[in-house]
């Protein structure tokens, strides 16, 4: 699977190269953190880094953990009249503003949700995306009407969303979460598991077969090392395929937040 995510940063990111060309306003981001998560510190440092590949302006904000409130943060989505995001997680209890889906460059605000619901979006939150670019490169583009899709989570991140989306798109879709009864679930009915829950281990790789596509969302630290949602048994070698963690649905999720930014820039020259 690596190299069939590896192929699709390269399109996407081709794609993305040639768009930013035709568009009269140079591409922005705003990046605000709060505090120093040592993950959050990745994740920024990875964006401004594609960001600074091509020549593009991208601001990142750091605000101190002791003395933030939630008007800073008000106050800056206030003010954006760019694409903007707020890192995640905050500390403290802060929250991320409600943005306007103008500057929402991550997708998670009310308005941009409430329009994907209709089928009027003008992006998707950057993992959703991530995961539609992966099925699509799998099944093919056309292939979503009908492919039977089960969604284990359900954040207002990927679990949510991505379950309206591949309805929009005509699948059908089977949504599951931490507290339904997965050991009484038929995996092998479904041609995608889509998993999103933050916890290792809620499903293994002994429980799929050949033809499906397992897409693992999931970032977690486990003695010391980086894994997904997914625990791959010593001695298994599952027929299904598996997207990687790192370097599988985390890698394309980076590159979206350049492409949502972008759209939303094009947006605002129409």
């Amino acid at each position: 699977m690596k190299s069939v995510i590896n192929t699709i940063f390269e399109t996407k990111l081709a794609e993305l190269k040639d768009k930013i060309t035709t568009l009269s306003t140079s591409v922005r981001l705003t990046i605000v953190t709060v505090g120093d998560d040592p993950a959050s510190k990745v994740y920024v440092r990875n964006k401004i880094r594609l960001f600074d590949e091509l020549g593009l302006e991208c601001q990142h904000i750091t605000l101190a953990e002791a003395t933030t409130v939630q008007a800073d943060l008000d106050l800056l989505a206030e003010n954006a009249d760019h694409p903007i995001l707020f890192q995640l997680p905050l500390p403290n209890g802060l929250v991320a503003p409600d943005l306007p889906a103008t500057v929402d460059v991550d997708g998670f605000g009310s308005e941009t949700l409430g329009q994907l619901v209709l089928g009027q979006n003008l992006v998707l939150p950057c993992t959703v995306q991530a995961t539609i670019d992966i099925i699509s490169a799998h099944c093919g583009e056309h292939n979503f009407a009908g492919l039977k899709v089960a969604v284990v989570g359900r954040s207002n991140i990927v679990g949510k969303p991505l379950a309206i989306e591949l309805i929009n798109r005509q699948s059908t879709v089977a949504s599951f979460n931490s507290r339904s009864d997965l050991a009484a679930v038929d995996w092998n009915k479904f041609d995608v598991i889509v998993v999103a829950t933050g916890a290792h281990g809620i499903l293994d790789n002994s429980q799929f077969i050949e033809g499906q596509l397992i897409i693992d969302v999931g970032i977690n630290r486990v003695d010391g090392k980086l894994v997904g949602d997914i625990r791959h048994h010593d001695g298994i070698l599952s027929a299904a395929a598996i997207t990687p963690v790192p370097g599988g649905v985390g890698r394309l999720t980076c590159l979206h937040v350049l492409g949502n930014a972008v759209k939303l820039m094009e947006h605002s020259q129409n």
